[in-house]
């Protein structure tokens, strides 16, 4: 493109407009320096999706700012994004953040994109509460010197214990002192102690030993689905990597797909999981025997229902029942534990189901007046329009899973119930 110059010639022998003396016009013209746009990026997630049309991809961004520059100008740096619990640290050209852009040097030469470092902010409000452990202190007046609840949340049966993978590698990797990994109490005026060897563990207590067989269970909690057991061995592999005594978020698609939980919910100590697809009666069979009872922690955090709702198809009765089963196990399993219970959210793609979706969650709610120790998070709500339907901006275009933007309303407000029990202790 080009701009053009109106040039006046007043001239007789130019043209045959001589003879009346009209003035002609020339156009010269000169080349006009390029616009481009530049898109600045806060660069968080990196979310895959499909389309309507089946296409894939995947959208690592939110567009912060959207501007025009002249070619070989500098540019204007935009006010600094924010992002709670992290420090920006500049613009970069690349998702990786490697190339710093220069504001006071760097000028434009084509059309580009700036990305969003982040640095995660050390800050010491909202730090992680120590873990109070329960007393293993038995009364003197007690008829044995001591007590054995379980290992690990697993109950020994006729000096038989049963245990699955992870539990089975953190007894291996605590076998000179298995005491840490038993719910038990003691007199206090006796020592007791406890070692895991040859499938054994020998507990010694006031001259006295009792011996424990110990038995791989893992074969009873393969799950039927190949990818769902793909998924829980993954998580199993990590088991000693994981740390006892922390926060464990554990259910369906909208737990494993919160990418950025771990750095959510930073300062506090968690682990996510999630396993898309699963319903309540896998968690309550298979799941938290395998991937969360072994990691002794001192708050989980359950999404589970929707897929007994959607893929099940089950009505609100059934659901319920289910549910009521899975609270009723987790609680006499994990007595010690705060459990948090994320309520089900009506979902865009679905709303013949929000019927039964709202018959659950009534029933849950009422179900906690007289179980406190179940606390119930709704960030649900915060997902509708005024109007009370759930509000598509939120959500992928499969009507179903969060969107960044669900993540960021949806999971603030899990972390704010999170801190707020961690510190009620």
């Amino acid at each position: 493109m080009s701009k053009k110059y109106f040039l006046p010639i007043i001239g007789l022998a130019l043209c045959s407009a001589v003879a009346i003396g009209v003035a002609h016009a020339v156009y010269a013209t000169e080349p006009l320096a390029k616009t481009y746009q530049v898109d600045f990026f806060n660069n968080y997630l990196r979310e895959e999706f499909t389309l309507s049309n089946g296409t894939k991809g995947k959208g690592n961004n939110l567009l912060y700012k959207s501007v025009e520059a002249m070619q070989g100008t500098l540019l204007t740096k935009p006010e600094d994004p924010t992002r709670a619990r992290y420090d920006f640290l500049g613009w970069y050209l690349e998702e990786k953040c490697e190339t710093v852009w220069n504001f006071d040097s760097d000028r434009v030469e084509g059309n580009m994109r700036l990305f969003a470092k982040w640095g995660i902010a050390q800050e010491d409000e909202g730090n992680e509460p120590p873990y109070t452990p329960p007393s293993t202190v038995l009364a003197e007046s007690a008829s044995t010197s001591y007590e054995l609840d379980s290992v690990m949340h697993f109950k020994v049966n006729n000096n038989v214990l049963n245990l699955p993978t992870a539990a089975l590698a953190k007894l291996d990797a605590n076998k000179d002192n298995v005491l840490p990994l038993m719910e038990y109490r003691v007199k206090a005026s006796k020592t007791i102690t406890a070692v895991y060897a040859d499938s054994k563990i020998t507990v010694t207590c006031d001259g006295q030993n009792q011996v424990i067989t110990v038995k791989d269970d893992s074969i009873n909690l393969k799950m039927d689905n190949t990818n769902y057991e793909t998924k829980a061995k993954k998580y199993e592999a990590n088991a000693l990597i994981e740390e006892s005594y922390h926060v464990m978020l554990a259910g369906s698609s909208s737990i494993e797909f919160w990418e950025s939980s771990k750095e959510d919910l930073n300062p506090i100590v968690s682990y996510n999981h999630g396993i898309g697809g699963t319903t309540i009666e896998e968690w309550d069979t298979k799941l938290n025997q395998r991937l969360v009872f072994p990691y002794k922690p001192k708050m989980v955090v359950y999404y589970v229902g929707i897929n007994n709702v959607i893929n099940s198809k089950q009505d609100a009765t059934t659901i319920w029942n289910n549910l009521k089963n899975f609270f009723d196990h987790t609680h006499e399993a994990l007595p010690n534990t705060k459990v948090q219970y994320i309520m089900m959210n009506l979902i865009p793609g679905y709303k013949t189901y929000f019927d039964t979706i709202n018959a659950v969650n009534a029933n849950v709610t009422e179900y906690q007046k007289s179980n406190t120790w179940l606390t119930l998070i709704n960030p649900g709500t915060a997902l509708l329009k005024e109007n009370g339907e759930p509000n598509a901006a939120y959500f992928r275009t499969d009507g179903l899973h969060l969107s960044y933007y669900g993540y960021v309303v949806w999971g603030g407000i899990i972390k704010e119930s999170i801190v707020k029990g961690l510190e009620n202790n």
